[in-house]
Formats: structure tokens, sequence, C-alpha cells
């Protein structure tokens, strides 16, 4: 685990130890905590028949899962 700064205009800057490659990121909350999902530098047009506001909800929902399957993997590897 990291600890990171926030300067006066609320920018965090990720520690070199963390492996993040990413340039760009989106930021969801996730209770009292928030959850930081690297944008692909590709991404892939598919035609969905789903609206935004749904795809966003999947978005975060698969997100929040992954966390939790993160945080619990490195629980038992301790």
């Amino acid at each position: 685990m990291a600890v990171v700064k926030v300067d006066s205009q609320r920018r965090i800057y990720i520690p070199k130890e963390v492996p993040f490659k990413a340039e760009k990121a989106i930021i969801l909350p996730y209770g009292a905590s928030f959850l930081l999902v690297p944008i692909p530098d590709k991404i892939i047009e598919i035609e969905v028949g789903a609206s935004i506001q749904e795809l966003k909800r999947r978005a975060e929902e698969k997100g929040k899962q992954e966390v939790v399957m993160r945080l619990k993997r490195r629980d038992r590897n301790r």
C-alpha cells in the first residue's frame, strides 16, 4: 500500500512503486473510498444496444467486483 499526496489543486501523484502505466484513468466513488481505473491507450469501438447510463452502471459494478476480488486475493497472499 502507498500513501499519496493531494496538492492544493486536488491533483494526486501516484508513487513510482505503484504499477500504474496508463496516462488517463477514471476515478469512481466506492463507499468511503475511490476506485482508480486505468483507461487503455487503444479503445475499440463496438455497437452496443444499451444506453450510456446502463453501460456506466455495468462498468461501475464490474470495477467494484474486481476491486473486491483483488483485495481478497491480496489478503490471502499475506
